[in-house]
């Protein structure tokens, strides 16, 4: 179409004039398109474009252009972040003789830039793959030790671009042999072979033929002038097995492997490699990079606790194949890195035999005797990247730990009831029976189908745009169960098919009229107001506003050609999205559809799963990611107690990139992060105890850390209670009330404040973790730690004014009532009186510089100058400008660890929230609530936030290993334990 070449002249304008100014608002662009767009129809030379528009074609292709570049120019990318070794790690790159020629990456460039990536997430791609290849070290040199980084992404939010972005730069950097382990699933291995066959080979199937041009093999065919075709020695329909390179491979050129984390194929890849060792050699005069996705997956050693001898059986196999090579590099890539900064460290294993493999061959049983590579502990570098603007992450729906009031969470959460209060939903002439929530997903499917199909012509135009739908149903872990509900899920789609045919619109009585109720619930307020949810940096194009009657007649349509899939080891059904056809699924899985792999076009979840592994459960966050022009289309099914579970994960994650961001600051280094993290009290409820059973103890600790009182349970007596028994204390508390800091202030000891800590309160106790802190407390005052005291109240807040007993507050804290959409926390309050504070917040802290109270001012102005600079000379990097970076760096909330790092390890912070309990209760509804259980809504609620500062050598509270090995044997008997058919891990695995 001509708009869009015409759109494509702009694009290289408009970035030109960003790449000179270093930033560039959505007005700005405007106007840019708004110039350009007359200059082009002014200009002679482009006549034939314009030939026969009329004015309103002209204003339909200029409404096209802006749709189609604000998330391309605008949608911007903050930059990553990385712990080293050591800061002046070998800068081979730019000293390499003669200089890399750049061939790979900047055809795979190029073909970011024709899908239309934004410009700052390519201009990051471009940075964050240099960075990374050249910790990674020279593979034209001897390298002394293996190399060992991992990158930390985000769930769903692009890493597989951003490693085949550093494949792209490891083939031209020289790299002889390229592994890619893809987890454990033939699916995802299958999902990412094809990836590397359009981002880094270009060639692939196409059309069922093979052989074709594919992705980057369309913007430039390898071959010719020098530059050797990289080949994959595996495809997209079989794994690596030793018959595949018998006969017809050298290792005279290079070569890229796709492969499952699997003992069989591990065993037939460590056999071929053996096989090829020149003779009398212990290792082949080759470079390999090994890279390795979902690496907090099967890759990591479990046994070290029994010692150094010992290995898990792909940990074992994974080093040993390092081994094997003279230069060996190894990139791990996940987004719950908890296992993998927290695994066994045991080092190499240099002797012969120290990892015996037994193989069959032949018929003949064998053995092959390896050594290990040290362990795959991260020692090089741990790099963070961040993400675009346009990414929609686990933030953005749970709580952070970190919102201030008024912040809001993307309302698309839809509370599942306990089993009891869910009631069968029986259809059909057979009677069969579904759960009422999981029926109310499905026609939420058929709904947003038809929402996304009334704005196609819209969404098309859109970069990343998907032709596909898909729901996804994660109820058991039981294959049984899966089939079963994809048969009675196959029986509700075709009724409702058939109704939606056969009924009038008008009836009453009819399908028509249940999805026009199911849209009211599900769809109408949300679809109408889900911008005021977006912040503003998001692109919110492409989300028009539509009604029932807009959707209502796309529904027979949105309903056809439904497939519903069981995808697991039993139906062997797979989910394929060919680049030309529209496919609707309904995926019925488990272990198959949690990790990694991509459901094109996912907008229904219904998700069921029974586990307190929390890095498992975040893992199988399909729904993350990017939805442009469709996010309200989006629903997640769950129920109360896995929110909870995502809350608590995503406090931990937020808490878990500012340490990285602050050790950056601090020059840490990766083993410095470990003892960090190893001491963290709520990482250790988060990844499995087998990978923390090789230490020796494991510390508990809340060092440089806020904990806060955030969940209440609001009945009257306790209420009047904690109020009475706080203004006691009060008055025999010498309280500065004169100074003009916004607190009442009063500088006390240990004793102090535990008088508050064990006044009666009303937040519940195993959140706010009293015990656990004043058993820590006591071991860090026994050592000189934590003695002193600052305690205080905070006295301006966005509330009412408020004066009893001499304690005046101007304006007590804010902190709302959860909105009705937010229908868990809401529901909870008005049928429990459980109140969390500002909804799915875990904050009641008004700011981060309230942690700076009682520290000398020129020391906050100084760390807080340090944190500015330290800012924008990472937006300069990130390509802004000077003054955009100043700009952008001043503007920045303080977070308030900056405050806890110069905080003196003898002093914490106690602060004291007042909360407006007329704020709590704050509709009508919710009055009648407060007045019918006789709450006195003039008293305030008392929330606490402790700030602990960094201690260096703090205690901790210790469990030994064994110990804290028992607390998690509840947890795993729940875990999914489907082992996929082709994971082969026999004592003795066939060479095939």
């Amino acid at each position: 179409m001509a708009w869009e070449h015409l759109s494509d002249i702009i694009k290289r304008r408009a970035e030109r004039y960003k790449r000179e100014q270093g930033f560039i608002t959505v007005e700005q662009l405007n106007h840019q398109i708004d110039t350009h767009f007359a200059s082009l129809k002014d200009n002679p030379d482009f006549d034939y474009e314009f030939e026969g528009a009329d004015d309103s074609r002209l204003a339909e292709w200029l409404g096209n252009i802006k749709l189609r570049l604000k998330s391309v120019i605008v949608t911007t990318n903050d930059p990553d972040s990385v712990i080293d070794e050591k800061e002046d790690y070998d800068r081979w790159i730019d000293r390499r003789e003669p200089k890399i020629e750049w061939n790979y990456f900047k055809r795979y460039i190029h073909y970011l830039r024709t899908l239309e990536r934004p410009v700052d997430v390519i201009q990051n791609t471009e940075k964050s793959t240099h960075a990374i290849i050249e910790r990674l070290g020279d593979p034209k040199r001897d390298i002394e030790q293996l190399q060992k980084g991992l990158v930390l992404g985000s769930v769903q939010s692009g890493k597989t671009a951003n490693f085949n972005g550093v494949v792209n730069r490891a083939i031209d950097a020289g790299y002889d042999i390229i592994i890619v382990f893809s987890g454990i699933m033939e699916d995802l291995r299958v999902q990412t072979q094809k990836r590397i066959n359009h981002d880094v080979i270009g060639i692939g199937e196409k059309g069922g033929q093979f052989n074709q041009d594919v992705g980057v093999g369309k913007i430039q065919k390898f071959g010719r002038d020098g530059i050797n075709q990289i080949n994959s020695i595996t495809t997209g329909t079989a794994d690596f097995r030793k018959s595949m390179v018998d006969n017809h491979f050298d290792f005279t050129s290079q070569r890229i492997l796709v492969c499952k984390k699997n003992v069989s194929v591990l065993t037939n890849l460590i056999f071929w490699l053996m096989s090829s060792l020149p003779e009398g050699a212990t290792c082949l005069p080759k470079s390999v990079l090994l890279v390795d996705d979902e690496a907090d997956n099967a890759s990591l050693n479990n046994l070290g606790y029994k010692g150094a001898e010992y290995a898990s059986k792909v940990n074992g196999h994974i080093r040993a194949l390092l081994d094997l090579f003279k230069r060996r590099s190894y990139l791990g890539y996940t987004a719950t890195p908890f296992a993998n900064i927290l695994q066994d460290q045991h080092g190499e294993r240099a002797m012969d035999g120290a990892w015996p493999i037994k193989y069959r061959y032949q018929g003949e049983v064998r053995e092959l005797n390896c050594t290990l590579s040290p362990g795959l502990f991260p020692d090089k570098f741990i790099y963070k990247l961040a993400t675009p603007t346009s990414y929609l992450g686990p933030r953005r729906y749970f709580s952070t730990g970190r919102e201030q009031e008024g912040d809001q969470k993307i309302p698309l959460i839809e509370t599942i009831p306990d089993a009891p209060d869910d009631e069968d939903h029986i259809f059909g002439d057979d009677e069969t029976v579904l759960r009422r929530s999981l029926t109310d997903a499905i026609d939420c499917y058929v709904l947003s189908i038809a929402l996304r199909d009334s704005r196609k012509a819209v969404l098309e135009i859109l970069p990343g745009y998907t032709p596909h739908h898909t729901m996804l149903v994660h109820i058991s872990r039981l294959i049984t169960d899966q089939n079963i509900a994809a048969d009675r899920i196959t029986k509700y789609v075709a009724h409702i098919t058939k109704k939606l045919k056969d009924d009038s619109i008008k009836d009453p009585n009819g399908i028509y009229e249940k999805l026009r109720l199911q849209w009211n619930k599900f769809f109408a307020y949300k679809v109408a107001n889900i911008r005021s949810y977006l912040p503003d940096e998001y692109n919110a194009d492409g989300l028009i506003s539509k009604t029932w009657d807009d959707i209502s007649e796309l529904l027979p349509t949105a309903v056809k050609n439904i497939q519903v899939k069981a995808v697991n080891s039993f139906t062997h059904d797979k989910l394929i999205y060919p680049d030309n056809e529209t496919k609707k699924y309904i995926a019925v899985g488990g272990n198959r559809l949690s990790r990694g792999f991509t459901l094109e076009g996912l907008t229904i979840n219904y998700f069921l799963r029974d586990t307190n592994l929390y890095d498992t459960l975040l893992q199988m966050g399909r729904w993350f990611g990017y939805r442009p022009g469709y996010l309200d289309a989006c629903r997640l099914f769950i129920d109360a107690a896995t929110e909870d579970k995502y809350n608590f994960i995503t406090a931990a994650l937020c808490e878990l990139e500012e340490q990285i961001e602050n050790m950056e600051i601090q020059k840490k280094s990766p083993k410095e992060f470990e003892l960090r993290i190893r001491k963290h009290p709520d990482i250790l409820q988060i990844t499995r105890a087998a990978i923390l059973k090789n230490a020796v103890e494991v510390r508990y600790s809340f060092q440089d850390a806020v904990h806060q009182s955030v969940h209440f349970k609001l009945k009257k007596e306790a209420l009047q209670n904690a109020w009475d028994g706080f203004k006691k204390l009060f008055k025999a508390t010498d309280f500065n009330t004169k100074e003009d800091s916004g607190f009442y202030t009063f500088d006390g000891s240990k004793a102090d404040l535990f008088d508050f800590l064990n006044l009666p309160s009303v937040f519940l106790p195993n959140s706010f973790k009293k015990d656990d802190m004043i058993r820590y407390l006591e071991m860090c005052t026994e050592r000189g730690m934590l003695t002193n005291w600052k305690i205080a109240i905070r006295r301006t807040g966005t509330g009412r004014a408020f004066t009893e007993d001499g304690i005046e507050i101007t304006n007590l804290t804010k902190r709302s009532a959860p909105k009705k959409e937010e229908s868990l926390y809401y529901s909870e309050l008005k049928n429990e009186l459980l109140f969390t504070a500002s909804g799915k917040s875990a904050n009641i802290m008004t700011s981060g510089s309230d942690e700076s109270l009682g520290l000398n001012k020129e020391a906050c102005d100084n760390v807080i100058a340090e944190f500015r600079a330290y800012k924008k000379k990472k937006f300069i990097e990130s390509n802004l400008s000077e003054a955009e970076a100043t700009e952008k760096s001043q503007s920045m909330t303080i977070p308030g660890w900056i405050f806890r790092k110069i905080r003196p390890e003898n002093q914490g912070l106690l602060l004291i929230y007042l909360m407006d309990l007329q704020q709590v209760f704050n509709n009508h509804e919710l009055r009648a609530v407060a007045n019918a259980n006789g709450i006195d809504l003039n008293i305030p609620l008392i929330g606490y936030a402790l700030s602990f500062p960094e201690i260096n050598n703090d205690p901790g509270a210790i469990y030994m290993a064994n110990e804290y090995t028992k607390l998690e044997e509840a947890e795993i008997k729940n875990e999914d334990n489907e082992i996929p058919e082709d994971i082969n891990d026999t004592e003795v695995n066939d060479i095939n």
